[in-house]
C-alpha cells in the first residue's frame, strides 16, 4: 500500500498534535495547498469558516474522486461541494466515539474552572448539570467522585431513571424553583431555563459549554449581571495533545 498523503488547513492547536500522530503512523501531511490531485484527504479548519476564494470549484474539481474531506465541525459549504463533486465528507465531532473520548478533557476543564472561580471545595458543593447526554454523564460521574451533591436537569423518564441508578439526582425544569445551586453547568445547545429561573440563579456560577446557540443569551446574562462564563472548545484548551490524538486516530480509522 502506498503512503497516504493529505493537506491540513490549520486553525486549531489540536491540529499540531493530530499532524504529529499521523506522521508517526506513516501518513504524509503538508500545510501547502499544492499537488491537490495527489492528495488522499484534506483536513479543513476545525471551526473557522472556509476560505471560499482559495477553496473554490476549481479546487474541488481537481481532487481525486476518492479524496476524503474532514472538518471538526459541520460546514455547509463543504457539504455542498462534496455533494456536487461526489466526495466523501466526514465531520469529526459528529462521531459518537470522538464525543465520548472528548468528554474526559471537557469534564476536567469544567472542574478546573469550578475550582478557579469559586471559594468553596467541590466536596459538598451543590451542582446542577443541564443535560444528561455524553458530556453531562461524564461530568456528573467525576463530580460525584469528588463528593459533590450533583443534580441533573432531565427531560425524559429514561434519563431520570438513568441518573437515579448512578446516584445523581434528576430534576425536571418545572421543579427548579425551590432549589439552590452553587454551580450550574449547561451542556445543551438550547435555552432550557426561563428568564425567571435565570434571575433566581444569577448569583450561582453558571458555566455554559454548549455550542451555538448555547444555553443562555450572552447579552441578557451581561445585562442582569449574572456570574456567567461561556467556555467553548475545552479539549483544545486543557488537553490539546490528547484531543488532537483523538481526532488523528479517527482519521486513521477512516483512511487505513
Amino acid at each position: 500500500m502506498s503512503t497516504l498523503k493529505g493537506i491540513i488547513v490549520k486553525d486549531d492547536p489540536r491540529y499540531d498534535y493530530l499532524e504529529n500522530y499521523l506522521r508517526k503512523n506513516g501518513i504524509y501531511t503538508t500545510e501547502a495547498i499544492d499537488e491537490i490531485e495527489k492528495q488522499d484527504f484534506i483536513i479543513f479548519p476545525f471551526k473557522k469558516e472556509i476560505d471560499e476564494e482559495e477553496f473554490d470549484d476549481k479546487f474541488f474539481e481537481n481532487l481525486k474522486g476518492n479524496t476524503v474531506i474532514f472538518s471538526g465541525l459541520r460546514k455547509k459549504y463543504l457539504e455542498e461541494k462534496c455533494r456536487k463533486y461526489s466526495l466523501k465528507y466526514y465531520v469529526l465531532m459528529e462521531d459518537k466515539s470522538v464525543s465520548i473520548m472528548n468528554a474526559i478533557p471537557t469534564s476536567e476543564g469544567v472542574i478546573a474552572n469550578i475550582i478557579d472561580d469559586t471559594t468553596k471545595t467541590i466536596y459538598n458543593m451543590s451542582i446542577l448539570i443541564i443535560g444528561y447526554g455524553v458530556c453531562g454523564q461524564d461530568l456528573a460521574r467525576r463530580l460525584k467522585a469528588l463528593d459533590a451533591n450533583v443534580s441533573t436537569l432531565v427531560r425524559s423518564e429514561e434519563k431520570e431513571y438513568l441518573a437515579r441508578t448512578r446516584g445523581i439526582t434528576p430534576v425536571f425544569a418545572e421543579k427548579l424553583n425551590n432549589q439552590k445551586y452553587d454551580v450550574i453547568v449547561n451542556t445543551v445547545p438550547d435555552k432550557i431555563l426561563t428568564k425567571e429561573q435565570i434571575n433566581k440563579f444569577k448569583d450561582s456560577l453558571i458555566i455554559d459549554i454548549a455550542s451555538i446557540p448555547h444555553g443562555f443569551d450572552v447579552e441578557y446574562m451581561k445585562k442582569i449581571g449574572a456570574n456567567y462564563k461561556l467556555i467553548l472548545g475545552i479539549p483544545g484548551k486543557y488537553a490539546v495533545e490528547y484531543a488532537g490524538e483523538i481526532l488523528a486516530k479517527k482519521i486513521c480509522e477512516r483512511m487505513i
